[in-house]
């Protein structure tokens, strides 16, 4: 009946602990950690609700609330209703049947706008919350918030639930599925593995990955045909319990790892922090303790982002392409860059790229950058050598050194010569200014990503031109008009961060356009500690954004748009208009400065628009 209704206030995207939630609710936030003790205390099961609505008030207030658990067995429990307890409520409600249902959280924030009777309601209320109880990635139950006549709940009130349940599943686990629930069929069930909540739970270590600039490996553990058959035939030395293997599989993990059943027989691990080598040796080690566990066979599969995937939806499809690869061809395990559908040319290279800007210079670097290349190329050498054979890169009169190439255009090999010798010369000590090494390091950058965006070699240096002359059209300093220049050349560089596969595609999806509109973001993290270089990171960060907000990443509006922002969004969409792409043939200049002039005052500023057109002389 009220189906429909509800479904405009379930909250359906990742409610995230962010940086600002943290400091605005940093009194509150100890206790979502105290909530992980709960497991230790020896605590029944139908006690368990008092507990948790005590650390419920303690995050958010609220004047009643219901708590509902409908597996291993019915229970449920109030707090809160003055004026009685109504019929029939320990059956639930609208809002437990849809929870239940859908498995997402409600957020009514008002109860008057919401088009509900209070009579199909199970009390009277301004405001209400209501959040899955998940255990084993199973919805077993819910809990509803309800105020009266209090500010009303906001999706930060939401989020802090979420996570206090999510740090309570060690008191679930231990009071509503003690290990007996296990001798018989050990509790699975197939149709309820709810994948969705693998991806929101995958999603949090996703977005702190990101955050904090380092890998994140996950594996897919599974158990043979045999050792499922003995599983569910209970058969005599047959495998131990599951509890009893995601045990022995924690026993090998760090405390901040993560662990879960995932499907029939098979267990998901979420390993932050940890590079695809590494992971390897954990899952080795692993694979081992648990063959004298079943059996039969047992082999995972592993993938890494930001290396093999590039948010968390691909990276559980590449840690299962590498599982089938494993097993198809006998192998104990696999990585995703072992399968054919692993293509080093469409990897991300945000890692790479990150510890090359963060790194002093060195020989390494040098040859790091190289390789970025020849993989972005596709070459079967790009090398440096202090002998002959190769191509001599001269700084000035003296030699540097020699450029290997095989499988390299020429008039590629050219690009990289120019854009990598003022590098090269700091590390030989023949260029004394520092500078020269970063912006060396910045040029070569700036041609890979064009040539993975499908842009013309040299795009982003002519855009970085440009912007330097239409920076002191508009009065601007030459610090700043330098600085506007290179951020213009690094503008492009988040494209890095993103699988090539995706710009070749003939049809963009709407899941692959949300990556490609953060690629301002990853250039940001990728040079958020490049002081050298002097960028504007409101110009690299806003520079597709549009005057009536429809741009990205942020939806900036009018004046809001930095004005170097909104000078770089002209410049660089004359160019793109102008420059030949994969997917259609240029533009004339005419035909350019007719669309711009259309979409001035809705995407592009005007003024400066016209102020552009003067610049280039047309």
């Amino acid at each position: 009946m009220y189906d429909e209704v509800l479904k405009s206030y379930a909250v359906g995207h990742a409610l995230e602990l962010t940086p600002e939630l943290v400091r605005r609710h940093a009194d509150v936030i100890p206790t979502l950690f105290q909530a992980s003790l709960i497991g230790d205390l020896d605590a029944r099961d139908e006690k368990l609700p008092d507990i948790f609505l005590y650390f419920m008030e303690l995050v958010t207030s609220f004047d009643a609330a219901l708590v509902y658990i409908w597996e291993p067995r019915r229970q449920w429990h109030c707090r809160g209703l003055s004026d009685g307890v109504p019929d029939n409520l320990e059956q639930g409600n609208i809002f437990t049947d849809f929870v239940r249902s859908n498995g997402k959280p409600l957020l009514i924030p008002d109860f008057d706008k919401a088009g509900l009777d209070p009579a199909d309601c199970p009390l009277r209320f301004s405001s209400m919350l209501a959040m899955p109880i998940y255990l084993d990635t199973q919805v077993i139950g819910c809990v509803e918030l309800y105020r009266r006549d209090d500010l009303p709940f906001d999706l930060n009130d939401l989020a802090l639930i979420k996570h206090l349940m999510l740090y309570s599943e060690k008191a679930l686990s231990a009071t509503l599925r003690p290990e007996i629930d296990f001798d018989q069929s050990l509790g699975l069930r197939l149709d309820l593995p709810l994948k969705h909540a693998v991806i929101d739970i995958l999603h949090q270590y996703e977005e702190q990955a990101r955050r904090l600039s380092y890998p994140l490996t996950v594996a897919i553990i599974s158990l043979g045909e045999d050792a499922r058959h003995g599983l569910y035939l209970d058969l005599a030395g047959g495998l131990k319990t599951v509890k009893t293997l995601l045990r022995h599989i924690r026993s090998g993990l760090r405390c901040y790892d993560k662990v879960f059943r995932y499907e029939e027989t098979s267990f998901f691990l979420i390993l932050p922090g940890c590079a695809l080598s590494e992971a390897q040796v954990v899952v080795d080690g692993i694979l081992e303790r648990l063959a004298s566990d079943v059996t039969g066979s047992v082999q995972a599969g592993l993938a890494s982002l930001p290396f093999e995937a590039q948010d968390a939806k691909t990276l559980i499809g590449a840690a299962r392409q590498a599982l089938s690869h494993a097993e198809k061809n006998g192998l104990k395990r696999a990585s995703f860059s072992q399968t054919a559908a692993a293509r080093p040319a469409n990897m991300s290279l945000e890692l790479e790229l990150l510890k090359t800007f963060n790194s002093v210079p060195s020989r390494a670097v040098l040859e790091l950058m190289l390789e970025l290349a020849r993989r972005q190329c596709q070459a079967r050498e790009i090398a440096i050598a202090d002998e002959a054979p190769g191509r001599p890169v001269m700084w000035g009169s003296a030699c540097l050194g020699y450029l290997r190439q095989e499988g390299f255009s020429a008039e590629l090999g050219d690009w990289l010569l120019s854009y990598l010798a003022p590098a090269w010369a700091v590390l030989a000590g023949q260029e004394p200014d520092r500078a020269c090494w970063d912006q060396s390091l910045l040029a070569t950058v700036s041609i890979l990503a064009d040539l993975r965006a499908g842009y013309p070699m040299g795009y982003s240096l002519k855009v970085a031109d440009q912007m330097y002359d239409l920076a002191k059209a508009m009065g601007k300093d030459e610090q700043t008009a330098l600085s506007w220049a290179s951020t213009a050349l690094a503008a492009n560089i988040g494209y890095l961060g993103i699988s090539s596969a995706i710009f070749t595609k003939e049809e963009i999806s709407p899941f692959d356009r949300f990556k490609i509109n953060h690629h301002p973001l990853i250039a940001a993290r990728l040079l958020k500690n490049a002081a050298i270089l002097n960028l504007d990171e409101d110009v690299l960060v806003h520079h597709h954004e549009h005057l009536d907000g429809s741009g990205y990443p942020r939806g900036l509006k009018g004046r809001s748009i930095p004005d170097g922002a909104r000078a770089l969004h002209v410049v660089d969409t004359y160019n793109a208009m102008t420059s030949p792409r994969l997917y259609r043939a240029p533009k004339s200049a005419d035909e350019a400065f007719d669309e711009m002039t259309r979409l001035a005052g809705r995407e592009l500023d005007p003024e400066l628009t016209g102020l552009y057109r003067k610049v280039i002389g047309f």
